[in-house]
């Protein structure tokens, strides 16, 4: 694919997530669900709660209703079935690069059938993350409005030291901007 290089090839979700440790320019992840020591579905939750900025697609056989909705819940960003043709993965692949999401056709008709649907995706609570002391009062002030000097002031540390702490909770959350973190801040009652 144009634009596209693959970076490692692994076979278990183990050895994926070593990976995303060792090399941090991984945009995307194409998994299959079904592998030995950690499946797709584990791999997606640990990769949103360690890797929140790289994208996941699943490519797998598994066309069961509760294995889809497994993999929607746990945040895969994509879900492709291996009888799809070529030019199908390339588009999931692009999209997903650029921020979208993409399940296939089949994906969803099967979730067309059900209407007892819960697709809320598995959120992590800020106790499930490694925020430090700091980030969470730092994250605090972000939501009450103080601006990066007040903030440096407050807590008498330099400025360029908000915005690393701004910059690490915005990689931990999975969240683009100063907004993402009031959200996140008032969704969990942080304030």
């Amino acid at each position: 694919m144009k634009d596209v290089e693959v970076v490692s090839k692994h076979t278990n979700g183990q050895q994926v997530l070593s990976a995303l440790e060792l090399e941090p320019n991984i945009d995307l992840v194409v998994s299959d669900i079904q592998m030995p020591f950690m499946g797709g579905i584990d791999l997606t939750l640990r990769m949103r709660e360690r890797f929140p900025n790289v994208k996941i697609c699943l490519l797998t056989v598994a066309d069961q209703p509760e294995a889809i909705k497994e993999a929607i819940r746990a945040g895969a960003h994509g879900y492709v079935l291996k009888s799809a043709e070529k030019h199908e993965l390339e588009t999931a692949i692009n999209l997903i690069a650029k921020g979208n999401k993409y399940y296939c056709a089949e994906v969803w008709t099967v979730l067309s059938r059900d209407t007892s649907l819960d697709l809320t995706i598995k959120v992590n609570k800020p106790q499930s993350i490694a925020i430090t002391k700091r980030e969470l009062e730092v994250l605090r002030l972000i939501a009450e409005e103080y601006s990066g000097t007040e903030i440096a002031e407050k807590l008498f540390i330099e400025p360029t030291t908000v915005e690393t702490h701004r910059k690490h909770l915005m990689q931990k959350l999975g969240v683009q901007s100063t907004i993402g973190l009031v959200k996140y801040a008032l969704k969990f009652q942080i304030i």
